[in-house]
């Protein structure tokens, strides 16, 4: 299903030079914006106020292959292809750094766009010189580490400023042999950890897709799935292999046991459009209950890569937290992947 998928999970740590003001769900959005000026800042050989999709050079340009993705495949309907990375916010219920309370964060590098990993150096240590967050505190990109057979390695420090030549990849098939393990559950709890906006569609009818506020088993699942497809696709050149219809009807049989969550109202300001983009979803827990071995692998992968809107500024990402056993529907514990 999902064997041919492969991504690097990387954590970075910045260490403030003076106080930084950050709101928790605030975190992903300064991060990612500040890091894609400083990217384009960099790299952009462009006249001023050129757009990417107008610009003569976007083939060749390295922020526009990480930042604006155009015709990354051939396949029609996935022309617009999300963002390869995600960026993984500190959960820590934490407003404000200092030089002794470094902010670490992670982002993932899904397919062909680890090789990308130089520009993404770059941009964070010039982003330190300009700061950020609410009062635009500087700091130093003190550390990067990257997971390896889940434990974190460091490849880069502010002492030696060398990158090691280490760029492992986690990929499908580890997920899927996790999954197997996994294959006796009957149900499975979530844990949402940022606020996590999907949208579904009943009828199919164009213009028609509704923000749901209590997610069914089949929203996420079907968004998963779409996700993990356009993302497969576009980064590692091969789409999932399952029948999408079949596989959606399959997930409506697994149903809402127990839901304990609360919207979370949250927008940003886009910088090109100046427009308010609404991004406001649900935290909190839900456990389903039904066969869900099938989708198990998908489920796992969607906790490095998150699910529904605005995956890349951090949104939607979740733990699996509990399994229930189908032999006696007794709840024990699995704690998901960081």
């Amino acid at each position: 299903m999902i064997e041919n998928f492969y991504f690097s999970q990387l954590e970075f740590t910045l260490k403030p030079l003076e106080s930084i003001k950050i709101h928790r769900y605030s975190q992903g959005n300064i991060l990612r914006g500040a890091f894609g000026s400083s990217f384009r800042e960099i790299v952009c050989i462009a006249e001023k106020n050129t757009l990417c999709k107008d610009c003569f050079f976007k083939e060749k340009c390295s922020f526009y292959q990480v930042f604006s993705p155009d015709r990354v495949t051939s396949v029609k309907r996935i022309q617009n292809a999300p963002r390869g990375y995600i960026i993984k916010p500190s959960l820590e219920n934490v407003t404000e750094y200092f030089p002794d309370k470094p902010l670490s964060f992670s982002m993932v590098l899904i397919g062909d766009r680890i090789e990308y990993l130089p520009y993404v150096i770059v941009p964070l240590i010039e982003m330190g010189k300009v700061g950020i967050g609410f009062n635009r505190g500087k700091f130093i990109l003190s550390d990067i580490k990257v997971m390896i057979n889940n434990q974190l390695e460091s490849i880069y420090n502010s002492e030696s400023k060398i990158v090691k030549n280490i760029m492992p990849t986690n990929n499908g098939l580890e997920l899927m042999e996790r999954s197997s393990r996994m294959s006796d559950n009957y149900g499975i709890s979530l844990q949402f950890l940022t606020p996590t906006r999907i949208k579904y569609n009943p009828t199919g009818d164009k213009d028609n897709s509704q923000v749901v506020r209590v997610p069914e088993f089949h929203h996420l699942i079907k968004r998963l799935r779409d996700r993990i497809n356009a993302l497969s696709l576009a980064y590692c050149k091969t789409p999932l292999n399952i029948d999408f219809k079949g596989f959606g009807e399959e997930a409506e049989k697994v149903k809402i046991k127990e839901a304990n969550i609360r919207w979370v109202e949250k927008m940003r300001k886009t910088k090109i459009k100046n427009a308010i983009h609404v991004q406001s979803g649900f935290i909190g827990n839900i456990t389903y209950e039904g066969d869900i071995k099938q989708f198990l692998p998908l489920l796992l992968l969607g906790e490095h890569v998150h699910v529904g809107e605005d995956a890349a500024f951090g949104s939607g990402w979740y733990f699996i937290t509990e399994k229930i056993s189908r032999k006696n529907k007794i709840f024990t514990q699995e704690v998901g992947q960081k």
